[in-house]
C-alpha cells in the first residue's frame, strides 16, 4: 500500500501525481469513496501541530488512572475532536496531491494523534474509533517519519530547515528505544544512586563503546569516542536545557552517542554508515543546533520537540471518520504503578504536615500527566474499597509542587481525586501525587493490635514476676496480632499499603515470643524467689504463720 507505513520525505515529486491521486472527488458526493489521507504527512502534522487559527480542532482530553495493584496502573484515555473539515479544506488543497475541491465525502481514513507515550513497551493496550469502530495503531516507524516532518515544519517556520545529516539524526534520535541497552546490555546500565535528589550518572565511554560495537555493530576506536562525546556535549545540554526535565542517560537526546548508533539501521540510507559517515552526522547536526540556538526563542519549541523525542514517541490511531461530525478516540492501557513508601523529598514537610492519619507511612502513588492542547480532565482512583487516597499535590518532573495549577473544577472524596482545568498556563507535563492509606476502621484495629502487642511485649521485659492472669494478657494480644498477620488482603496494593505495619507487628509477635521462651527459662526471675528456689534444696524452712512467729521470739527471748 502506498501509505502511513513510509510517508513521502520530499512531498508530491516522491512519488508522481498519478500515485498521490488515489481519489478523486466525484460531482456526485454522497456516491464517492473514502477519502484516504493517511499518506498525506501534511495533515498529520497540522494534527500534531495545529496553525493558531486551527488550535481548538482537538477539544478535550479526559485521563481517568485506576491504581490496580502495587505493580499495575491502568489508564483510561479519551480524545475529543471537533469537526475536521476546516483543517483538511485548508491543509490538503495547499499540498496540490489531491482534488478536494467541493464537500467531503462522509468517511475520511486519516492518521489522528493519541498521545505522546514512553517509550516503553505497550501493555494491555487497545484501542476505539468514532461510535466504537476499529482504531489501528500504526507502526513505531511511522511514528518515527511522522516526528521527523514535525521537526522539519517547526524548524522551515523559523526558516532552519535541518540539511539532510541533521535530518537523519533526528530520525535516530526518534527510533532509539531504551530497550536496546536496558534489556540487551543490563550491565551496562549506570548504577542508581540513592533517592537523594541527584540526576542519575551519565554513561561511561566504556559503556557507550561496547553498546555501538554490540548492537549497531560499528567498533569504534576510544579515541574517536571520547572526541564525539566532547563534540555533542554543548548540544545535548541545549536539548536538556530547552525541555526542562531531569537528565536521562537512556533518552537518545541526552545521549547523542546512543541515536548514532540507530543510524545504522536508518532504512532510508543506501549503505551501512562508517565511522567517518557518522563522525560528519554528528557535525553537522550540532552545527545545525549552534544555529538553532543563535535563532534564539523562537527554536526553542525545536529544540524541546528533539529532546522530547529522545524520550517518547507519537502514537497515531488510524481512524475513519465523517470529517463533519465531532469524533471520539478511546485508548487504554496499563502501566507501571509509580509507588514510593515517603513522599518526595523536595515537598515531604508539606505532606508530613497534612498528614493526619495513624499510619505508620505515608506511601505515595505517582502517575504522570500529559494535558496536551484543549481542555484536560483527570482522575485517580483504586480498585480496592479498603484503600483511601488523600492529600494531592501536583509536582514538576523535578518533583517540586507546582504553585499554579490553574484547576478550574475539583471533585475530592475518599475513593477519587478528579480535576478539571482549560487554561493553557497549564503545565505542559506534570505528576500527580496522592496519598494511599487503608479505610479509618482497618487502620484503627490494626493500630490497636499494635500498640497492645508494643505493652505485651514490654511487660514481658520487665524484671517482675508475672502470674498466671497476667500471662493470659500477654497471650491475647498476639493471638489478635496473628489473625491480622495470617489474613489476606483484598488486593496486592492494600498488601503493599500495610506492609510496614505488619512486618512491625510481626516483629512484636517474634520479640515476645522470644521473651517467653527466656522467662521459661528463668530470665528475669525475681531475687526473692530465686531465693526461695535455692532453699527449697537446703534445710528445711521454719514453719509459717503463729509458729513461725513464736519461734523467732523464743529465740529473741534466749
Amino acid at each position: 500500500m502506498v501509505g502511513a507505513g513510509s510517508p513521502p520525505r520530499g512531498g508530491a515529486g516522491a512519488r508522481g501525481a498519478d500515485a498521490l491521486r488515489r481519489w478523486r472527488r466525484r460531482d456526485d458526493a454522497d456516491g464517492a469513496p473514502v477519502l484516504d489521507l493517511t499518506d498525506v504527512h501534511e495533515v498529520t502534522t497540522a494534527l500534531l501541530v495545529p496553525p493558531p487559527e486551527l488550535r481548538g480542532v482537538r477539544r478535550r482530553v479526559v485521563d481517568q488512572f485506576t491504581l490496580l495493584s502495587a505493580n499495575r496502573a491502568k489508564l483510561a484515555r479519551s480524545i475529543n475532536w471537533g469537526p475536521l473539515d476546516g483543517l483538511l479544506n485548508a491543509v490538503v488543497p495547499a499540498t496540490r496531491r489531491l482534488d478536494t475541491r467541493g464537500r467531503l465525502p462522509a468517511e475520511v481514513s486519516l492518521l489522528l494523534p493519541i498521545s505522546t507515550l514512553p517509550k516503553r513497551a505497550l501493555v494491555a493496550f487497545n484501542l476505539a474509533g468514532p461510535g466504537g469502530s476499529d482504531a489501528h495503531l500504526v507502526p513505531y516507524t511511522t511514528s518515527v517519519v511522522i516526528q521527523g516532518y514535525v521537526v522539519a515544519l517547526l524548524a522551515n517556520e523559523i526558516g532552519h530547515l535541518p540539511p539532510p545529516e541533521a535530518q537523519r539524526m533526528v530520525d535516530a534520535i526518534s527510533r532509539f528505544r531504551p530497550g536496546r541497552l536496558s534489556v540487551n546490555r543490563p550491565g551496562l546500565m549506570p548504577r542508581r544512586r540513592p533517592l537523594d535528589g541527584r540526576p542519575p550518572r551519565p554513561l561511561s565511554l566504556r559503556a557507550l563503546g561496547e553498546y555501538l560495537a554490540r548492537e549497531a555493530d560499528l567498533s569504534v576506536p576510544e579515541p574517536t569516542l571520547r572526541r564525539w562525546t566532547g563534540r555533542v556535549e554543548a548540544a545535548q545540554d541545549t536539548l536538556l536545557a530547552a525541555l526542562d526535565e531531569p537528565f536521562d542517560p537512556l533518552s537518545s537526546a541526552d545521549t547523542l552517542l546512543l541515536a548514532a548508533g540507530e543510524l545504522r539501521r536508518d532504512p532510508e540510507l543506501p549503505d551501512e554508515p562508517t565511522v567517518g559517515d557518522m563522525d560528519r552526522y554528528l557535525a553537522v547536526f550540532v552545527d545545525w543546533i549552534d544555529d538553532l540556538v543563535a535563532a534564539g526563542a523562537p527554536a526553542v519549541p525545536v529544540l524541546s520537540t528533539i529532546a522530547e523525542y529522545g524520550r517518547r514517541w507519537e502514537a497515531l490511531a488510524q481512524v475513519t471518520l465523517d470529517p463533519y461530525r465531532p469524533s471520539l478516540i478511546k485508548m487504554a492501557e496499563e502501566r507501571r504503578a509509580q509507588l514510593v513508601r515517603r513522599p518526595p523529598a523536595r515537598h515531604a514537610s508539606r505532606w508530613r504536615a497534612a498528614a493526619g492519619s495513624l499510619a505508620l507511612t505515608n506511601p505515595v502513588a505517582l502517575v504522570d500527566l500529559d494535558p496536551g492542547v484543549g481542555s484536560y480532565h483527570v482522575s485517580i482512583g483504586t480498585d480496592d474499597s479498603s484503600i483511601e487516597i488523600s492529600h494531592p499535590v501536583v509536582l514538576d518532573l523535578y518533583d517540586r509542587p507546582v504553585e499554579r495549577t490553574y484547576v478550574e473544577d475539583v471533585q475530592d472524596n475518599r475513593e477519587v481525586y478528579a480535576y478539571y482545568t482549560t487554561d493553557v498556563r497549564r503545565p505542559s507535563r506534570a505528576r500527580l501525587a496522592v496519598g494511599l492509606s487503608v479505610s479509618p476502621d482497618v487502620s484503627r484495629v490494626t493500630v490497636a493490635i499494635s500498640v497492645l502487642m508494643a505493652m505485651a511485649v514490654g511487660l514481658a521485659a520487665l524484671p517482675v514476676e508475672l502470674g498466671p492472669d497476667a500471662v493470659a494478657v500477654i497471650t491475647v494480644p498476639s493471638s489478635f496480632a496473628a489473625t491480622v498477620l495470617l489474613t489476606r488482603e483484598r488486593s496486592s496494593l492494600a498488601a503493599w499499603v500495610l506492609g510496614p505495619v505488619k512486618a512491625t507487628l510481626l516483629a512484636l509477635l517474634v520479640a515476645l515470643a522470644i521473651l517467653s521462651g527466656l522467662r521459661a527459662l528463668g530470665w528475669h526471675q525475681p531475687a526473692d524467689s530465686a531465693a526461695g528456689l535455692a532453699g527449697a534444696a537446703g534445710p528445711a524452712r521454719p514453719p509459717s504463720g503463729a509458729g513461725a512467729l513464736s519461734h523467732v521470739v523464743s529465740g529473741r527471748s534466749t
